[in-house]
């Protein structure tokens, strides 16, 4: 075999599951504990949220991993958005799923109450434009496990995190996809977690953990503890929602803008989890550089 055609089936092979947690061992390495995820990329001034520019944003801001949303054309072309937020984004526009890829490229973002000039970003066009960035992909699960041939077929298996609740079919489309993505699952108690890992085939790395009380089993630390003992990620949010859910209970972005970063912030740093959600990448950056647990500004995936 020449050179090149050893390069070429090196990039086109399947890596196996073990290559895969190589690269996020290597991840977390290189940046140290914990991540930052930044929910949907950072979304300020003219930037909005699910776009290759608010990656790229994200990715300036500090950020370790820019998390993204997942929708698809009739036609079958897929682009970052979030349904049901079409009225927001585009005047009340009709779902995105319902449309075409001709007619989805046609729209535009409003901003400040017009329409602007950023298009949506086909998913293909991210994986392009930042080929060494990690994207956590979110909503995404229905459409398992046609789009996992895709990020196969794009090469993009080495640099992606997929996350879903533990739905049986879309777990079931996961582990029988000859590529071992890595995958954690979105839970809120243990017995959760256990059922995910009793699925044979999953590439399972960690969980996001939900915990809206101290009465809810991952409010505990030793139940934390236990979780980031035998996996590498486990991820709580920061995250501020429309509708008010607490997601790690209170400990949150608004307080950490608010009443001080160690406020609403700290508590997440001590938990015990190795990723943090925000949509505030370069204020949590800067918490963990004064915490010693990290550097000054970098921008993985540039």
């Amino acid at each position: 075999m020449t050179d090149s055609a050893a390069a070429l089936a090196a990039t086109t092979a399947v890596p196996t599951a073990e290559e895969l947690r190589a690269e996020l061992d290597a991840l977390f390495e290189r940046v140290g504990r914990p991540l930052v995820i930044t929910h949907r990329g950072t979304t300020l001034g003219s930037f909005p949220d699910n776009t290759v520019r608010a990656a790229i944003a994200a990715l300036r801001s500090g950020t370790d991993v820019v998390e993204v949303d997942v929708i698809r054309s009739t036609d079958g072309e897929y682009y970052l958005f979030h349904n049901g937020y079409e009225g927001k984004h585009f005047a009340g526009a009709e779902d995105l799923r319902t449309l075409a890829a001709a007619e989805i490229d046609e729209l535009s973002f409003c901003w400040q109450g017009e329409r602007g000039t950023v298009r949506p970003t086909r998913l293909l066009d991210l994986l392009r434009a930042l080929p060494e960035a990690w994207l956590n992909i979110d909503r995404s699960w229905f459409y398992w496990p046609e789009l996992l041939d895709l990020l196969a077929e794009a090469g993009a298996a080495r640099r992606v995190l997929l996350k879903s609740p533990p739905e049986p079919e879309a777990l079931a489309a996961l582990a029988a996809h000859p590529t071992p993505f890595l995958y954690y699952p979105i839970v809120t108690t243990p017995e959760q977690f256990a059922q995910v890992r009793s699925v044979p085939g999953l590439n399972l790395v960690g969980a996001e953990i939900l915990a809206a009380t101290s009465e809810d089993p991952y409010a505990s630390p030793s139940a934390v503890a236990a979780l980031a003992a035998e996996y590498p990620l486990v991820q709580v949010n920061a995250l501020n929602l429309e509708n008010g859910a607490r997601l790690y209970l209170g400990h949150d972005d608004e307080k950490a803008l608010l009443e001080g970063p160690e406020a609403g912030w700290g508590p997440l740093v001590r938990s015990g989890a190795t990723a943090i959600q925000t949509d505030w990448p370069h204020l949590l950056r800067e918490h963990l550089a004064q915490q010693g647990l990290r550097t000054g500004l970098s921008a993985p995936g540039l």
